[in-house]
């Protein structure tokens, strides 16, 4: 957002620097789908005018003849905007298409053959001929007439990223042959963005299939679908495939992980308990569909990236998820996590397993930058030793499962006794050096003299300014806002850091 305002802010500096900005802030004219009817009508305009511009292309001459009768005021603008685009979002496209079209500004004629599906076709056309370097295509246009994809061989074989949609309401063999057809032309896709898709598409799963170099696949699950072919065909991209992500009601096959060896990231949020509530006796089978199934029987070892969020609201002794996270920590090689977070209930677990769990990463994730941890104090010493194995961590997202014990009294110099919490000291004492934010959830037990010694301890230590952040607390009964802004004046947090989201960048 602050750099949209500075390059907005440069138009209107002069010629020069408007060139400068343009390219920037015409790279994606689509990105806001709330922006006003108004607006919308005017950017339909803008592009439509470049057609204006000196150019012989029989596209242009033909947009220019429709222009001259139907927007006659139209100016001539100052840059090619057109050339500028480098994402496409067609549903936006038809939209503004429709609002110009159907307003006060478009003069019609009687006996005209051109309609709004025309104007639409004749933007297609206008990008086609005059974008040279399109980059992503998002909500495929299943109406769009065929042989744009063929005038547009060119254009739709530099595309390299796009996103997919299916509604039940689309008439699915016309969704299977769009996307049967972006396949024959679209071969440099790389990667794919799955949303609302309420069917498994045969021509999704066609897509997919015939793409040679797909390195990332990212989808939100719904819950009424299983996805069978989708996921066959992901699977068989195994040899490009780097990153991999899953949201919703997610189910997926035992061996889906199996042959994804060049797996970089993985990212699941999950709106189910993935198996772990689990009312059933010891021996009941788990679901084919189960997703903590699919992880026990992977092998990632080039995992660098894995983020996890799921609900957990009953412990189950012989389901124990904190192993199956260790077993996938361990069997990567060659130091290679740098992001570990795992979004869960970690209270439910024993200390047993915590131990064991944190014990892992300081042993496999040396090189680890960021980290999501549960903390509390019966895993102190390991968590300290983390803190000296790991000296490349620089984000910490620290949860609290109880309110630390283990405190320290103090005399503050003028004849009053205090309470120190241990971890504060060890955060402000042993924290690697890179480590510039930190975010506390559940810090409930933290004062505002607890928070003003700590980052008296992290000025000391002359650290860099501190990102931090107090997540999850409910009822805050002192004031923190005058620590916040001595702190943040001295250099010693940043400007961003927050409590319950508020943040001091005014200070």
């Amino acid at each position: 957002k602050e750099i949209h305002t500075t390059l907005f802010s440069c138009l209107l500096v002069n010629r020069q620097w408007c060139e400068l900005a343009a390219p920037f802030l015409w790279k994606n004219p689509f990105i806001n789908p709330n922006l006003h009817n108004k607006n919308k009508k005017l950017l339909c305009k803008i592009i439509l005018s470049c057609s204006l511009l000196k150019d012989t292309t029989v596209i242009k001459k033909h947009i220019k003849k429709i222009l001259a009768n139907s927007l006659p005021k139209l100016k001539i603008p100052l840059f090619d905007y057109v050339s500028y685009i480098r994402c496409f979002n067609s549903t936006e496209i038809e939209m503004m298409a429709h609002l110009l079209f159907t307003s006060e500004e478009w003069i019609h004629h009687k006996d005209d053959y051109y309609d709004a599906h025309s104007l639409i076709n004749d933007l297609w056309k206008l990008f086609i001929y005059h974008c040279s370097s399109p980059i992503s295509f998002k909500n495929v246009p299943f109406k769009l007439d065929t042989n744009l994809f063929v005038i547009g061989k060119t254009f739709f074989s530099r595309i390299t990223e796009l996103d997919c949609d299916n509604s039940e309401k689309y008439d699915q063999e016309l969704v299977t042959a769009t996307y049967k057809n972006i396949s024959k032309i679209c071969r440099n896709i790389q990667k794919i963005n799955v949303d609302r898709f309420d069917r498994d598409n045969e021509g999704l799963a066609y897509l997919i299939s015939n793409k040679k170099n797909l390195k990332e696949f990212h989808m939100v699950m719904s819950e009424r679908v299983i996805y069978t072919n989708i996921v066959k065909e992901i699977r068989s991209q195994s040899n490009s495939l780097t990153h991999l992500s899953f949201k919703g009601e997610v189910k997926l096959p035992k061996d889906t992980f199996e042959s994804l060896i060049h797996l970089k990231s993985l990212s699941l949020k999950l709106n189910h308990e993935c198996g772990i509530r689990h009312h059933k006796e010891e021996n009941e089978v788990l679901s084919s569909t189960n997703i903590l199934r699919a992880l026990s029987d992977s092998f990632l070892p080039n995992l660098e990236n894995f983020y996890l969020k799921y609900n957990n609201d009953v412990s189950v002794p012989w389901l124990q998820p904190l192993h199956i996270f260790q077993k996938l920590i361990s069997t990567t090689r060659n130091n290679s996590l740098r992001k570990i977070d795992i979004d869960s209930k970690f209270s439910i677990y024993p200390d047993t397993h915590i131990h064991s769990y944190i014990q892992t990463i300081s042993t496999f994730c040396p090189l680890i930058e960021f980290l999501g941890i549960c903390y509390k104090d019966t895993i102190y010493e390991d968590f300290e030793q983390l803190l000296l194995n790991c000296d490349r961590l620089k984000i910490l997202k620290l949860e609290f499962i109880k309110e630390p014990l283990i405190q320290i009294e103090y005399d503050d110099g003028e004849w009053n006794r205090r309470k120190y919490t241990k971890i504060m000291e060890l955060l402000a004492d042993q924290s690697p050096d890179p480590l510039f934010k930190l975010y506390l959830k559940n810090p409930l037990f933290i004062t505002k003299y607890n928070l003003w010694d700590f980052l008296d301890m992290w000025k000391n230590n002359e650290r860099i300014p501190l990102h931090l952040e107090l997540v999850g607390m409910i009822e805050v009964k002192e004031d923190y806002d005058e620590v916040f802004e001595n702190f943040v004046r001295k250099n010693i947090l940043s400007k961003y850091s927050a409590i319950k989201g508020k943040s001091f960048e005014n200070i």
